[in-house]
């Protein structure tokens, strides 16, 4: 005989949510929200999202604006709010900085060019959008290779930013 799963949990993505809740703070959730949050959105969707209430989300996210991690924008009919997209940025490189050696972010640069350069050479295009034009519907490695060559292409510029901070730190020492 199979036990029956708790009434409250019957759904796994409710089970999913009371572990995150009673894991994170309000806050924590706020922040994890609104960090892939990329559309003007209402604060009332953040909340729900966050599984925090209106009042407690629009004082986080007014915080966080104040701090310049997050765009409030006027959307008519009261504030939506995104992610900064350039402290977003600026996040990733710090974080690629601090995790990894000047060397170790050449090698990595190395890599990710021959990456895109043996993907532009297998397809002859020049970009993933041209790639993406010329493949069928069901060519799945195709398909993988675009992914990759975007996903290669846009670490590649963040890569290219945390090396850019090494030669900075040359220049200002």
């Amino acid at each position: 005989m199979k036990p029956e799963p708790l009434e409250e949990y019957n759904d796994m993505n409710e089970a999913a949510v009371a572990k995150w809740k009673s894991e994170t703070t309000t806050r924590e959730r706020i922040k994890a929200i609104i960090t892939r949050t990329t559309e003007p959105t209402p604060a009332s969707e953040i909340a729900e999202k966050a599984r925090a209430s209106k009042p407690v989300v629009r004082d986080e996210l007014n915080e966080l604006t104040e701090l310049g991690l997050v765009e409030k924008i006027d959307g008519g009919q009261g504030a939506l709010y995104k992610r900064n997209d350039q402290m977003y940025i600026y996040q990733q490189v710090l974080k690629l900085h601090d995790e990894y050696s000047e060397d170790e972010l050449i090698g990595t640069l190395q890599e990710l060019k021959q990456t895109v350069q043996d993907i532009r050479t297998k397809y002859n295009v020049e970009s993933p959008a041209e790639l993406a034009q010329q493949l069928d519907p069901d060519d799945q490695d195709g398909w993988d290779d675009h992914t990759t060559w975007q996903t290669a292409q846009k670490n590649l510029y963040l890569a290219k930013a945390a090396i850019s901070f090494y030669d900075a730190q040359k220049v200002v020492a």
